[in-house]
């Protein structure tokens, strides 16, 4: 072997090194100023919901995207040390029930490439962090046995311009899917206003495709402050020019995004208890509502409302009248109208309507205004719309609850509000006539919410009989609102 002899480095050597370090170090500097910025686009509610329209009008079946909602809060993990993590849960269809994916997204540089490094882990128990809010103890107490690391699945982020970047992998992410081993291809672009996901699985041993879902995913970014406005897709609504809602999914989602529902019933396709009843044409507006689709409640999905009223009878005395609706997934609509009188201790006469499922559209119908809601993301911002004369509607998924475990949505219009200066609290009541469902006679239902100052949201729930003023059950309901807050399960909107 020939070893050339030593020499000392030149001045113009020493300056071209000096020079290549300068380089490095800019380098090194660059990449962690991507890194920030990347971490700082990054949380948020990804949403593909204009996609989803679009190809529900234009688009084969076959080759149709699937509604797909992204959230990424950003988390605490002192495990993961060195990198800046965050929770990513992914659900179809806007139901935060039928979540499709959960990880832990964690960003860094790769300290052999120097380039920001994405690696993922899933959960070996999923159920203990789901719908977890941003910073939430649960993962500072995380260990690596929680957790299993997607070997060879790391995605590496380049910055193209300020706000852009585009993700890359290498072909090492082989997962067994069906006992063959694929290959998966992810390619991602992020901005301040969207992202994209762009997968692809290919067998390993022969390079065919498996499986290319629709190329890309594009969902909207709604930032955790942003105030995004909210309709309800009119793909969902049979007749769009009338606002009319031609099935049970579709009245479910107008309830639960904070639309208002009037109703129209029409006897004559449906049973009636009574004679009178077939000339009782009813119609209304649901104010309150609440939604069961836990197997709690039984076999099938289904909504209540009712509403009460003074009213005059043929002998001109002053009597209530109570309206109690059901709508169930498959068994249609039940309407019941009980007459008391007016101090509600004699029941004077009970008629029951039941019109099936195939009578929507016909002698059932359902009606919500088309209008555009725009969200209210916190306490303060509700005391605001409020006192300017707003009018507001709340839900709320009690499943991100706790003190409740059954699986239920509320929501109604907000009427009288007291709003305490010295907390920063706005006090809202609701209460209805209600059927006793716990004992004989009649109930008020009564909800109290306490929307605080640091968007937490307190609801003292209670059913007390109208004849002994007793309380048959009550439950405090601590939970928090959404608009900063993407697992948070309170959601208020303010109606045009």
């Amino acid at each position: 072997m020939n070893i050339p002899p030593f020499r000392f480095p030149t001045m113009a050597y020493l300056h071209y090194m000096t020079f290549l370090m300068v380089l490095i170090g800019a380098v090194n500097c660059n990449v962690q100023d991507d890194l920030a910025t990347l971490v700082k686009l990054f949380p948020g509610k990804y949403d593909n919901i204009a996609q989803y329209n679009y190809d529900i009008k234009h688009t084969p079946i076959a080759k149709r995207h699937l509604h797909l909602i992204t959230t990424a809060t950003p988390e605490q993990v002192p495990v993961l040390i060195g990198y800046q993590s965050f929770y990513v849960e992914q659900y179809l269809n806007g139901n935060i029930s039928d979540v499709i994916r959960q990880r832990i997204y964690s960003y860094g540089i790769d300290a052999k490439t120097n380039e920001i490094v994405l690696k993922l882990y899933s959960f070996k128990d999923p159920s203990k962090f789901l719908h977890a809010p941003a910073n939430s103890p649960t993962f500072t107490a995380l260990t690596m046995g929680d957790i299993i690391y997607a070997e060879g699945c790391d995605v590496y982020w380049t910055r193209l311009s300020d706000n852009y970047f585009r993700s890359h992998m290498f072909n090492t992410c082989i997962v067994n899917i069906g006992g063959a081993e694929v290959l998966i291809i992810d390619r991602n672009n992020l901005t301040d206003t969207y992202l994209t996901a762009d997968e692809t699985w290919v067998f390993y041993k022969n390079q065919s495709v498996l499986k290319v879902y629709p190329s890309p995913y594009n969902m909207t970014n709604f930032p955790l402050k942003h105030q995004e406005s909210v309709g309800i897709p009119q793909t969902h609504i049979g007749d769009t020019v009338k606002g009319q809602l031609m099935d049970f999914n579709s009245l479910i989602k107008a309830l639960t995004t904070g639309h208002e529902v009037r109703y129209f019933i029409s006897p004559d396709q449906c049973q009636v208890s009574s004679p009178s009843g077939k000339t009782m044409v009813q119609g209304g507006y649901i104010e309150d509502f609440e939604y069961f689709f836990d197997p709690l409640f039984g076999p099938q999905h289904y909504f209540g409302f009712s509403t009460s009223n003074v009213a005059l009878n043929k002998s001109g005395e002053l009597v209530t009248v109570l309206k109690e609706g059901f709508v169930y997934e498959q068994d249609g609509v039940h309407l019941r109208i009980t007459t008391l009188t007016s101090d509600l201790s004699i029941v004077l006469d009970i008629v029951t309507i039941n019109c099936s499922i195939s009578t929507f559209g016909s002698s059932v119908q359902f009606f919500t205004g088309l209008k555009q809601l725009t969200p209210i993301s916190s306490t303060n911002d509700l005391y605001t719309a409020l006192k300017h004369g707003a009018s507001v509607r709340f839900t709320a998924d009690y499943r991100g609850c706790t003190g409740i475990s059954a699986g239920a949505i509320s929501g109604g219009v907000i009427q009288d509000y007291d709003f305490v200066e010295a907390t920063q609290e706005v006090a809202v009541t609701q209460s209805k006539l209600i059927t006793n469902y716990q004992g004989a006679g009649f109930a008020t239902d009564i909800v109290i919410g306490q929307f605080f100052g640091n968007n937490s949201v307190t609801f003292y729930a209670s059913d007390v009989t109208v004849s002994t003023h007793q309380p048959v059950y009550k439950e405090n309901i601590y939970c928090s609102l959404s608009g900063r807050n993407p697992n948070g399960t309170v959601n208020l909107y303010q109606i045009p």
